[in-house]
């Protein structure tokens, strides 16, 4: 517990360096789009946290390797790998607010920004994610990386937390690419 606490404190100390606040405003839909340099669908292959050396210190990073299934935006290949800043090493972990935690096996459309690195490569931190699940009836459907339907693109943003819930199935996978396709377009 003493080496989360520290590490915490060291974490904290060295994301106060780098960032001002961890608190992100949702994005609109049209913000996730066109700040994304790329943006596509990926299964989670592989999760692996490593000790990193900095000028500051030592620090935990995961790594994230996805299976690309299709690429709306930009261009990635059939396999791509992804940096977040916190994770899990034996018994040491590092929390960093709005940073999202994968799982073998999970389904998302993630929204990338540069390639510069950063606390996490997605736009907006988590809001940069969208997870994909299978219906009863084996439609893939989207919801916000914290699992609340995404029932129109048009709800997203900081407007959501305000509005009441809207009514409806999250909206499907391929109703997500269309209009992140329409959303280039018009741009």
């Amino acid at each position: 517990m003493r080496r989360v606490l520290a590490l915490s404190l060291v974490c904290w100390f060295f994301a106060a360096g780098v960032v001002r606040s961890t608190t992100v405003i949702a994005p609109t839909f049209g913000s996730l789009v066109s700040k994304a340099s790329t943006i596509f669908v990926g299964d989670v292959m592989d999760v692996r946290s490593v000790w990193e050396d900095t000028r500051d210190g030592r620090s935990i990073i995961t790594l994230v390797t996805f299976r690309v299934s299709d690429v709306w935006k930009g261009s990635v290949g059939a396999v791509t790998q992804l940096e977040f800043l916190g994770g899990t090493i034996g018994e040491t972990t590092m929390v960093v607010a709005g940073v999202p935690r994968f799982s073998v096996g999970q389904r998302d459309v993630l929204f990338v920004g540069g390639t510069a690195r950063a606390i996490s490569p997605l736009v907006a931190m988590m809001h940069g994610r969208m997870r994909v699940d299978r219906d009863t009836n084996g439609v893939e459907r989207v919801t916000t990386f914290d699992g609340r339907a995404v029932v129109s693109t048009a709800e997203l943003g900081p407007q959501r937390a305000a509005a009441a819930p809207a009514g409806g199935p999250p909206m499907r996978l391929v109703d997500l690419g269309a209009a992140v396709r329409a959303e280039l377009q018009r741009r």
